[in-house]
Order: C-alpha cells, then sequence, then structure tokens
C-alpha cells in the first residue's frame, strides 16, 4: 500500500520577483512550506517524520532571512518551490519520492507543484 506524509514548515524572506523584465521593490514575506512524500508502507510507515523535517530543514535553512535575489535570478514562487523540491528529493530515502509541495508567499498567494 501507498501512503504519504506531510509537513508543515515556515521561513522568512526578502525578494523582488522580476515581472516584464522590471524588479518590484524588495520586500519580505512569512513563507509557509507544505510537503507532501510518498512511497510504500513498510513496517507501518512511508518514512520518520524526524527524518523529513530535518532533510527539509537543511534546505530552507538555505533560504531563511535571506535576500532570495542573491540565491535565484528570478525569486517567484514557482522557483523556489521547485528548488526546495529538487533538494528534497536528493535527501529522501530510496522508494520515497516529493509528491507535492505548496509554498505561501504570505497568507494569500502561493503555489502548488505535484510530482
Amino acid at each position: 500500500m501507498r501512503a504519504r506524509i506531510v509537513e508543515r514548515f515556515r521561513f522568512e524572506a526578502a525578494h523582488a520577483v522580476v515581472i516584464d523584465g522590471k524588479p518590484e521593490e524588495i520586500h519580505g514575506h512569512t513563507f509557509h512550506l507544505e510537503v507532501a512524500v510518498g512511497g510504500e508502507m513498510k513496517g507501518g510507515y512511508v518514512m520518520d517524520f524526524l527524518l523529513l523535517r530535518r532533510i527539509v530543514n537543511e534546505a530552507i535553512e538555505k533560504l531563511d532571512h535571506r535576500n532570495l535575489n542573491e540565491l535565484f535570478e528570478n525569486p517567484t514562487t514557482e522557483n523556489i518551490a521547485l528548488w526546495i523540491a529538487g533538494e528534497i528529493g536528493e535527501g529522501l530515502p530510496e522508494g520515497v519520492r516529493v509528491e507535492r509541495v505548496t509554498l505561501w508567499e504570505g497568507e494569500d498567494n502561493g503555489v502548488e507543484l505535484e510530482f
């Protein structure tokens, strides 16, 4: 049987997205992140929640309290979420994969990536 586990996180960062060739004014957000990973249940679970938390925290600590324009050519929420998914995917145990990443910039605007 396949199952998914889901964890939520948050981090603070600033960015200035480039829209139609022009960067916005730099501004900050509290980003809210939800990560779902899935795989076959073995021994009653997909993977240890603590391991997933460690993997995700290692990724987002590279972003926390940073100017995201120093890390991304265009730090859109989509680009940030895609990068996070890639970072998480590299650390997952064999047979477990990223299935969904949802990233909210603040309370109202977000993106959901499904794999």
